[in-house]
């Protein structure tokens, strides 16, 4: 048996010579992957460096080490993934949550009261961790997810029972085609395919584990987001809200197309890097 100090040392060294991480995400990953191993907290480890890992602790490390080489992301090799402060399930058939995608829970607690009583819709929710988000810091809303793979949904509704929310209702749908014409939401939040087919980021040999559907939208990445705007208007309330995620270079024709259709106090919001990354508007009252 050897050390925690000695096997974080081990799994950093293996992953900079075999994924060509730099020192700093390689120290990330080492924690991470001990974490998983040992089921302990970071700060476990933090006194407890001398610990000696037993042998089957040393053969999932050993596991998990030959699935990373590979490129698998770490998210797939432990079914478990966090987003904002909470721990998800996930499986192939779903994205990987990103840091990213929490600008959007920010902005919604920016907006809205906790006690509000709102109808939201995820839309495209992939393993469902925004509306199951939503759905615990708005105990007195309704949340429906829905996404157009009954295989993402069958993750999103193993998360709702593992997180024990029942103010939430989960529907197979192409965008909004499943919905009925007078179904209305208060806020709809969208984190929708925006990566064109030709985009270099696609080389990536992590992210073609991802599901492709899930990522690559056609129109250089655009088809999506233009058809959710087009069709969002149908399925908000009175000055209801519309709140995209799209790529950082994406902001500017996503604000032009906005401003062409049913919608208006247009606003554009950075991440914590200052890139442009959801555009959120009202739809104009009638």
């Amino acid at each position: 048996m050897s050390s925690v100090s000695f096997h974080k040392k081990r799994i950093e060294e293996c992953l900079r010579e075999n994924i060509q991480i730099n020192e700093r995400e390689a120290q990330i990953e080492a924690e991470n992957i001990l974490k998983f191993a040992l089921k302990k907290s970071s700060s476990f480890f933090i006194s407890n460096q001398k610990t000696n890992i037993d042998k089957i602790q040393e053969e999932l490390i050993s596991s998990i080490l030959k699935k990373r080489i590979k490129r698998e992301p770490l998210a797939y090799i432990f079914n478990e993934w966090d987003f904002y402060g909470e721990t998800f399930y996930l499986d192939k058939n779903s994205l990987i949550p990103r840091q990213d995608t929490e600008l959007l829970i920010d902005l919604v607690l920016k907006r809205y009261d906790k006690g509000s009583k709102l109808n939201i819709l995820d839309l495209g929710t992939g393993s469902g961790v925004i509306g199951i988000t939503l759905s615990k810091l708005y105990p007195n809303s309704m949340i429906t997810i829905s996404d157009i793979s009954s295989k993402a949904l069958n993750v999103a509704n193993k998360n709702i029972k593992n997180h024990n929310v029942t103010n939430i209702r989960s529907l197979e749908s192409d965008w909004f085609d499943s919905f009925k014409e007078k179904e209305l939401f208060d806020l709809i939040l969208t984190n929708p395919p925006y990566i064109s087919k030709d985009d270099d980021h696609l080389n990536n040999l992590e992210l073609g584990y991802e599901p492709s559907n899930a990522l690559v939208a056609s129109k250089n990445g655009f088809a999506d987001i233009f058809k959710i705007i087009d069709t969002s208007p149908r399925f908000l309330n009175s000055e209801g809200l519309l709140m995209i995620e799209h790529g950082h270079t994406q902001g500017n024709r996503v604000k032009n197309y906005f401003q062409q259709k049913s919608f208006n106090n247009i606003k554009q919001h950075r991440d914590i890097n200052q890139k442009i990354r959801v555009t959120s508007a009202s739809k104009i009252k009638i």
